[in-house]
């Protein structure tokens, strides 16, 4: 791609950024949302035909090979990010005319465009684009788990903070049990800087339960967001303070406060997150409301976009069988992680039924070998990782004397369940990392951490989410699980000894544990689920 070209797009996007910036505060409501033909300019900003017209011309070649899964030459990887970024200028105007399934069918094509830029691969969808943003799909997952289910579409730019959720249709218990709290709104300007956006938000919506629901702070833009989670993570990485509070306050109020009347009128259980940006490298978790943590109400996770999750649910009354390897001792200058040992050991033979290998066998010929003779549910990598924000050319996770590349991922033939990266780390910034391991790796979901996690308090964590992943509805439940037993005090490291594991006596633990407080979001929050959280 000739440097012209790109420089003549770059600038074209900056034209269309500024004028869709500030759509018009007074929205208009299409009369009946068209699925197909491109809708004609209103008072809400660019026109959404211009944009189809540009995506069009970039992209005409994206469908010739809908089928196969095809490498980019790093030009055209660039350019499927430009157009990413066109993408979600056509759901903003979209979602401007209340036309919300055409905005999120535009979203997703956004995230799937922007995963290809950062992998340099055409990615297969494995869902269609949808006439209702997914709500049947909600639905049915919602009936599947016996988990009331939403589905938030959390999107920031120039334009402001944007949010469309989508909830599930027929509540089964009364409405109202979670209590709301509001947090007031002087010392919330005093603690963060920053103004009380609740009444800010614009709100189009239908009353009907599992109708799409959006709501608009113009006032919140990427630059706030972005300061708030810097220090929001800043913050929450010492675990001998709680001054992460304001900021984890703020994000509730920026995203979950706006669309809690529905979460509650459905009595949400599950909520499940498409976010951009910075958005994805922040535990939703630890959101707090004033008086408890989001995931005291629900349990968490995030998807990369629906169209490339496959949100299916295995047989959980059969145990899965588990692989675990992992590293206790230094390699490459990289500290040890003594609790490795008891972590694997314990997993794959007294919570789980598997197989375990350490140290001198964690190596990726012997992962290669033992997923070619053998299918696993769950393959479990006890070690350090990165997952860089630049490109996945920097990512990697470290076996003994070798380091696999994420862009090597695809060729491990890693077709799972669930794939857990334990004591891992992934570094701030747009990253993207996560999610596209999530999408490339084969496995069809993913549990890793969101910072340089406490090899002591990782292990213990582990063992109780296993422990409580065969019975437990999906994933997400029990990952939900696991964080509370953390939170509520049943799960604690004394005496050399991890107590209150379910079912479970005092596991041995020679590790020094002084001064770890269980409860603090710092050892419960940093885990994250991506892609399929059935």
């Amino acid at each position: 791609m000739r440097p012209s070209l790109l420089w003549g797009l770059s600038l074209t996007l900056t034209m269309l950024s500024l004028s869709a910036a500030n759509p018009a505060r007074s929205q208009t409501s299409m009369p009946q949302p068209q699925r197909s033909p491109q809708p004609s300019q209103t008072n809400t900003g660019f026109d959404p035909s211009r944009i189809l017209d540009l995506i069009n011309l970039l992209g005409g070649s994206r469908n010739s090979q809908p089928e196969q899964q095809v490498d980019l030459s790093p030009d055209i990887a660039e350019i499927r990010g430009q157009i990413s970024r066109l993408y979600f200028l056509l759901a903003r105007q979209y979602a401007a005319q209340n036309q919300l399934p055409e905005a999120c069918n535009a979203l997703e094509k956004g995230y799937n465009a922007e995963l290809e830029g950062y992998l340099r691969k055409r990615l297969r969808s494995r869902q269609p684009d949808s006439n209702d943003c997914y709500a049947s799909e909600v639905k049915r997952i919602s009936q599947l788990t016996g988990s009331p289910t939403a589905l938030i579409y959390v999107t920031t730019s120039k334009g402001g903070l944007e949010l469309i959720a989508i909830p599930p249709s027929k509540p089964t218990r009364p409405a109202g049990l979670f209590p709301r709290t509001r947090i007031g709104t002087k010392s919330l300007e005093e603690k963060v800087g920053l103004p009380f956006l609740d009444q800010s938000f614009l709100v189009q919506s239908n009353d009907n339960n599992g109708t799409p629901v959006r709501k608009v702070a113009y006032n919140v833009t990427t630059e706030q967001v972005d300061r708030v989670i810097f220090d929001f993570r800043n913050n929450l990485q010492d675990a001998r303070s709680y001054d992460f509070l304001p900021q984890s306050q703020q994000l509730y109020d920026w995203i979950i406060r706006p669309i809690e009347p529905e979460l509650e009128k459905a009595q949400v259980k599950t909520i499940v997150f498409v976010m951009n940006g910075n958005l994805r490298v922040v535990p939703p978790a630890a959101f707090h409301d004033g008086q408890r943590y989001l995931i005291e109400k629900y349990a968490v996770t995030s998807i990369p976009s629906w169209q490339l999750t496959q949100p299916n649910r295995p047989d959980r009354t059969l145990t899965p069988q588990i692989l675990a390897m992992g590293l206790s001792e230094s390699v490459e200058g990289l500290s040890p992680l003594p609790a490795t040992k008891v972590e694997v050991e314990t997993i794959a033979s007294k919570v789980l039924v598997g197989k375990n290998f350490l140290n001198q066998d964690f190596t990726k010929d012997n992962l290669r070998s033992q997923l070619s003779n053998q299918k696993f549910g769950i393959v479990h990598l006890a070690t350090h990782a990165k997952f860089l924000s630049e490109s996945p050319q920097k990512s990697f996770i470290q076996f003994w004397g070798d380091r696999l590349q994420m862009s090597q991922m695809s060729q491990m033939n890693l077709v799972t369940d669930l794939l857990t990266l334990s004591a891992c780390e992934t570094a701030l910034g747009q990253n993207l990392g996560l999610a596209g391991l999530a999408v490339d790796s084969g496995a069809t979901s993913v549990l890793a951490s969101l910072w340089e996690v406490s090899d002591a308090g990782t292990a213990p964590l582990m063992i109780r989410f296993y422990q409580g992943l065969p019975t437990a509805p999906s994933k997400a439940l029990a990952l939900q699980e696991a964080q509370l037993a953390f939170l509520h005090g049943e799960v604690t490291l004394a005496n050399n000894q991890i107590k209150g594991i379910k079912g479970f006596p005092n596991i041995p633990f020679s590790i020094d544990a002084r001064g770890i407080d269980l409860k603090h979001p710092y050892f419960w929050s940093s885990f994250t689920l991506v892609g399929n959280w059935l």
